[in-house]
């Protein structure tokens, strides 16, 4: 009896002992199957980890060689490539502190596709830069055109004018000598044309009140100065008008000058001179010997002394005479 008993004690046991036997295999199995999960996840994160460093390494490279690609001789447009490097590179290095830990795999590929984007923005950025740089470029070679041809033009025009202001500058000089020679044929003429004056007398008068002015010798009692001539025969002269120019000059040598008494200003051709004229009378010349005469009155006094009475024809002195005044 008791030892059916101690069999059925014992069967029992060993029945406990398989069953925890079980139950620790059963455990382990689980556990360990856990456990190649586990290591089978850390190995795909670090896969995936290493794949995102190569996937970092190759896309920062080759952004990094696309905007080296784009520099130019343009110094300003090569500053913004180097500002566009650099933010680059600091977007780089966030993104490789992440990779320290795979727990940030996720923002590590959002952070990749933020580095793409901005890459793909600088770039963009950089070739619509370029375009504008390209039409500025040729806008600026077309002004230098520009530029040059109107400096070319202005040049021209320039040799141009220069060219007329010195044919001006001839004809000028030219028409100055044409205009002495034909001053000088001109006094020439004059002077051979001039008339002469012949029995010049010059004498003082006083006027009356309905009777003839009488003749009178002392200062104070001259109201005018009459001066008759005859002209001589000249054949170089032209018959016509003619007219002769009386200077009456007062005794302290001053020319008697009233504007409105005919007084005037002519030029003494001999002397080129320009003189005053005390009056003036103008004669139907035919050649020959006619007489005439020319008054000059004083709206004030006479001086006493000697006058010198002077008659010029043509701008040259052709006459003269004196006359005493008491």
């Amino acid at each position: 009896m008791n030892n059916q008993k101690s069999n059925q004690n014992l069967k029992a046991a060993i029945v406990v002992a398989l069953l925890a036997l079980l139950g620790a295999n059963v455990y382990q199995f689980v556990t360990n199957k856990s456990l190649r999960e586990d290591n089978i996840h850390k190995e795909s994160e670090l896969i995936s980890l290493d794949s995102a460093k190569v996937e970092l390494e190759k896309q920062y490279q080759q952004s990094i060689a696309d905007l080296n690609s784009m520099k130019t001789d343009n110094e300003e447009l090569n500053k913004s490539i180097e500002v566009q490097k650099e933010e680059l590179r600091l977007q780089k290095e966030k993104i490789a502190v992440l990779l320290n830990d795979s727990k940030n795999l996720k923002l590590v590929r959002s952070e990749l596709k933020t580095l793409k984007l901005k890459a793909d923005e600088y770039i963009s950025e950089i070739n619509k830069l370029k375009g504008e740089n390209d039409k500025l470029t040729t806008s600026n070679k077309e002004l230098t055109a520009d530029k040059e041809n109107l400096t070319a033009d202005l040049q021209k025009k320039g040799m141009e004018n220069q060219k007329l202001s010195d044919e001006n500058n001839s004809l000028s000089s030219q028409k100055d000598v044409l205009n002495k020679e034909k001053e000088n044929l001109n006094r020439k003429y004059n002077r051979a044309a001039a008339i002469q004056v012949t029995k010049l007398d010059a004498s003082g008068y006083q006027n009356r009140d309905g009777k003839k002015p009488s003749s009178r010798s002392r200062a104070s009692d001259i109201d005018f100065i009459e001066v008759c001539f005859k002209t001589t025969e000249n054949k170089n002269s032209d018959a016509g008008t003619e007219t002769f120019y009386l200077r009456i000059i007062n005794p302290t040598g001053e020319t008697e000058s009233v504007s409105s008494e005919g007084s005037g200003i002519i030029t003494n051709f001999a002397t080129d001179a320009k003189i005053k004229y005390s009056s003036a009378t103008t004669v139907d010349y035919k050649n020959d010997e006619i007489k005439t005469c020319g008054k000059f009155a004083n709206p004030g006094t006479f001086q006493k002394g000697v006058y010198q009475i002077e008659v010029y024809n043509k701008g040259y002195l052709v006459g003269t005479t004196t006359l005493k005044l008491k």
